[in-house]
């Protein structure tokens, strides 16, 4: 959780805003974003040597493949954030990255520096396949997809590891306010009732969500 105030000396924006770890080296912590609203904005507005508050780690991270499985990385739009990290610690991992335009792809030139199997989609067709990145997912039976996105887009991952006997694995983009469980705001139904996302994710097993309850 990031916060643009940590001596908390005013109160617009109240609320921080939760972010993916884009990269670790050291004590270096990269996060990437897209200014979509006001906090991000600001955030994004912020000067060099600025202080920001965080907490964290929270949540829950994407596991390791099974030893021998094919890993699958699906990322949209700012969800790419979330991938980069696992991308650098999987070898051979086949990395499928899409967004509306090139510049929406996040960070492309550290994907192709990573050397893995890479292929990008857009939908007005800028760059790689013209349509979505989905479009590009092929899973098999005994492969693990990793996605992270817009939620129509983790959806049709999911269906489609499900239909070839794959597992997926989903980090969703909740909006929270505490980041511990506390607000309540960031729940999502699941068949044993409502999970949330700052405490039991935000990485999800597909078939543990009831995709037709979530935003």
């Amino acid at each position: 959780m990031l916060e643009l105030d940590p001596d908390r000396l005013r109160l617009d924006p109240l609320l921080p805003r939760p972010m993916a770890v884009y990269r670790a080296e050291g004590s270096r912590i990269e996060f990437r974003f897209k200014p979509v609203g006001r906090g991000t904005e600001l955030l994004g507005r912020l000067p060099a040597g600025a202080r920001v508050g965080v907490v964290g780690p929270l949540g829950n991270g994407f596991p390791q493949p099974a030893a021998g499985a094919r890993a699958i990385l699906v990322g949209g739009g700012t969800g790419i954030a979330s991938l980069f990290e696992l991308a650098a610690e999987i070898p051979g991992a086949e990395v499928l990255l899409g967004g509306r335009t090139r510049d929406d792809i996040m960070g492309l030139d550290d994907f192709e520096a990573l050397g893995c199997r890479l292929a990008l989609a857009t939908e007005d067709g800028s760059t790689g396949h013209r349509g979505l990145v989905t479009d590009l997912l092929e899973p098999r039976s005994g492969d693990e997809v990793y996605a992270c996105g817009p939620t129509p887009m983790m959806r049709r991952a999911a269906e489609l590891a499900s239909a070839a006997g794959a597992r997926c694995h989903v980090s969703l983009e909740t909006h929270m306010a505490c980041g511990f469980g506390v607000c309540l705001g960031c729940a999502v139904p699941t068949p044993a009732g409502y999970r949330y996302v700052c405490t039991h994710g935000p990485v999800f097993e597909s078939e543990t969500l009831e995709w037709d309850g979530l935003p």
